[in-house]
């Protein structure tokens, strides 16, 4: 499980410890130039957790930010989770139920604060180069990503959205 932050140590705090918990997974913090210190508070809080540090990028770049945690991370399957998403403590063991070649998964029903949530093997994240750094911003490189698995044949598959919830919060 992959998680980008920066400026949302406040939001890692309450989702870390339900994502470090899960059974059977890897965890990865990727510490984006975060000005509350992320990667300080991961290790000091949760030693277990592998933490990628980039710094001296004033601009956040979740693309780069997730294809940096994509190289740390040494398991067959990749899942992406934003900093404020909450997930039920079921959440790995349900989705090792589904895991299956040929297919990435996503939350359904969709909502705002989760959209960005996906579940994809590693071989064809990185035949496909991964997210696109040129697209910053938020959105438009999770879009991509899932158009371009697609084109690669991938089906899309949902888990149930219950699974995962966003912490509300402004922009």
């Amino acid at each position: 499980i992959i998680v980008t932050c920066k400026g949302r140590l406040d939001h890692l705090k309450q989702s870390l410890p339900r994502i470090a918990a899960q059974t059977g997974c890897e965890c990865i913090v990727v510490d984006y130039e975060c000005p509350d210190g992320a990667a300080q508070w991961v290790r000091e809080s949760h030693p277990h957790v592998k933490t990628v540090e980039v710094r001296n990028v004033p601009r956040f770049n979740v693309a780069r930010a997730r294809n940096l945690g994509a190289k740390a991370a040494t398991r067959e399957w990749l899942a992406f989770l934003d900093a404020d998403i909450l997930i039920e403590p079921g959440f790995s063991s349900t989705l090792a139920g589904l895991l299956g070649h040929g297919r990435y998964f996503r939350p359904a029903p969709l909502s705002r604060g989760t959209c960005g949530s996906v579940v994809c093997h590693r071989g064809d994240f990185f035949a496909l180069a991964g997210y696109d750094e040129t697209l910053e911003g938020y959105g438009g490189e999770d879009n991509d990503l899932y158009f371009r698995l697609n084109h690669f044949g991938r089906s899309r598959m949902s888990f149930d959205a219950g699974l995962l919830r966003s912490i509300p919060h402004d922009d």
